[in-house]
């Protein structure tokens, strides 16, 4: 094995040894860090579904999948998932036990920020041309790994967290941006906020999800013909755009009736004008429709998806 393996490997057991001292008594604990998440599981999971926020994600041990759309990745100790934009995705912990529990750090991440460090530090990328997913998964150098062991240390001084860890972040985005892989990360984390329309028709369905609009307006938006937006955002989010603003506004539904509504409120609220629609589709993407959810969240029952994951 390469010596940069071995000090790669043994930074990886280090992070892991410190993530295991801390007590964590949920799957998530987020740390003095601000935007660090530390995720841990003491056993494989069924299929779940749930938005994927921008961020970088490093896993310590373990493996998962994850399922945008109808593609499929998996990845484990010592890669990294980066993420673009909000993503609904379907995912899975392959490999988790009691003694040897999933682990991974989490950082929030944009593709604004990205960007910022790029051109402050010089860094000479280019974007490459045509469409491409919102998810990257990749290996970080020794560099990338030592950001995150710093992070781990600082969220044990949250008065020191406070002010030193964003220059920490911005130093992991700089070595992720000048690795072997460097041109290709940047490539994934900006095409989409680059490439003409398309960023528009994304942020448009994103933060009005609960709002009618039909493909022709969506394209109009994004400035482009039907054709063109469904294909390029299709590369992006790997799904149609109908389909995504299906997605978001079925899992912001899930999370209402977690929180209590009733399923008139949350048809409503997410941009359903019947319900009984909204229980057809609910049904269709979760296994349950809307009163059955509710009523195994009464009386206690473990909610779980058992739909198979396609190949690609």
């Amino acid at each position: 094995m390469h010596i940069n393996q071995v000090n790669i490997q043994e930074l990886l057991d280090r992070l892991l040894n410190l993530c295991l001292q801390i007590p964590i008594n949920s799957n998530r604990l987020q740390a003095a860090v601000p935007f660090l998440d530390i995720l841990k599981v003491n056993s494989p999971t069924l299929m779940s579904k749930g938005p994927l926020k921008p961020s970088l994600c490093i896993i310590l041990q373990g493996k998962t999948r994850l399922q945008f759309g109808e593609d499929i990745i998996e990845y484990k100790r010592g890669n990294f998932l980066a993420t673009s934009l909000s993503l609904p995705v379907t995912g899975q912990i392959l490999e988790a036990a009691a003694d040897a529990p999933y682990l991974a750090l989490r950082i929030e991440l944009s593709p604004g920020e990205v960007a910022a460090v790029a051109t402050e530090a010089g860094l000479k990328l280019q974007l490459e041309d045509g469409p491409h997913t919102g998810i990257f998964v990749g290996k970080p150098k020794l560099e990338v790994l030592e950001g995150f062991e710093k992070l781990l240390r600082l969220s044990q001084d949250p008065k020191a967290a406070k002010y030193l860890a964003p220059a920490v972040k911005r130093e992991i985005i700089y070595w992720l941006l000048d690795g072997e892989e460097g041109s290709r990360f940047y490539y994934n984390m900006l095409w989409h906020q680059e490439a003409s329309g398309i960023s528009k028709v994304i942020d448009w369905i994103t933060h009005n999800f609960d709002s009618a609009i039909t493909i022709e307006e969506l394209a109009e938006l994004g400035n482009m013909s039907i054709s063109s937006l469904h294909y390029k955002f299709k590369e992006v989010t790997a799904m149609a755009p109908l389909q995504y603003q299906k997605q978001l506004r079925l899992q912001e539904a899930r999370r209402l009736l977690l929180d209590g509504a009733n399923v008139t409120e949350t048809a409503l609220r997410t941009g359903y004008q019947s319900s009984t629609q909204f229980s057809r589709e609910y049904k269709r993407l979760f296994g349950l429709s809307p009163v059955q959810y509710i009523r195994s969240r009464h009386e206690g029952e473990q909610l779980a998806e058992h739909e198979p994951l396609r190949k690609l």
